[in-house]
């Protein structure tokens, strides 16, 4: 796999699979790849760089349309300002930690801080935040969700947790979320490109990761419009599970 090709095998079916459902979870509840898919891609090929390089194009694109979808709900973003600003700060600070903190420390943190909240949201107990604390509190938890994306590449459940907690609408949450993914997803993709580690079997790989992430949207689309907005909340912690499982797996190997 060090040129991008995919072994054909049983793997390659999970693949598909798993690339399609977590296209499917984006629709729902605004988060895909990074999350659903990507743990369960590199536990089945092993290899991180190679994942990401393969899954970074259809994670970045897949914030487009989202956007675009609930844009009519842009103003409810505003509360995001200072945490864009603080979190591309945070991401310069967090790569200088990673160079002297265990990415397992960081990741068995994190874990522990999403499993509590979920457990708190789960039984309706989550603390809340009005708009004018969600906003003077957003550059202190951009900046700490910069640090952790700079470090351990995990921000999307304190990004999550922030926006839960914001009292934003369905439709706003779904805006919001993706437009802190969109400024992520393509500094990732662009940091990535700078390595000129992508052949050309990584790029054909990628464009099938498109298809079948854009595949999945169409069907979480209209699955969410489907579904109440308490249904919709125990999805989003459902997809916070999975990624807390995902950090708990690598804090325990180190």
């Amino acid at each position: 796999m060090i040129d991008g090709s995919i072994p054909i095998d049983i793997r390659l079916v999970i693949a598909i699979a798993t690339i399609f459902i977590a296209g499917v979870a984006k629709g729902v509840t605004g988060m895909g790849l990074p999350v659903a898919g990507v743990p369960i891609l590199v536990a089945l090929y092993g290899d991180l760089r190679l994942v990401l390089l393969t899954t970074i194009l259809a994670t970045a694109l897949s914030d487009i349309p989202m956007l675009y979808r609930f844009r009519k709900n842009y103003r409810e973003a505003s509360i995001l300002t200072g945490f864009l600003i603080c979190g591309l700060i945070g991401i310069v600070i967090g790569t200088r930690i990673l160079l002297f903190v265990k990415v397992s420390i960081l990741s068995a943190v994190l874990a522990a801080v999403v499993i509590a909240f979920i457990l708190v949201s789960w039984f309706g107990k989550v603390p809340t935040m009005n708009r004018v604390l969600a906003s003077r509190v957003g550059p202190l938890i951009g900046l700490a969700c910069g640090v952790i994306q700079g470090s351990a590449g995990a921000s999307g459940p304190i990004v999550t947790t922030y926006l839960v907690s914001s009292q934003l609408t369905r439709d706003g949450f779904l805006f919001s979320i993706n437009l802190i993914f969109f400024v992520l997803d393509w500094t990732q993709f662009t940091s990535l490109q700078q390595l000129h580690l992508t052949t050309p079997a990584i790029w054909a790989s990628s464009l099938g990761v498109v298809v079948l992430v854009f595949a999945g949207m169409g069907v979480g689309f209209t699955i969410q419009k489907r579904i109440d907005d308490t249904i919709f909340k125990r999805a989003v912690l459902v997809m916070l599970a999975c990624a807390a499982a995902g950090l708990v797996v690598r804090a325990l190997r180190g």
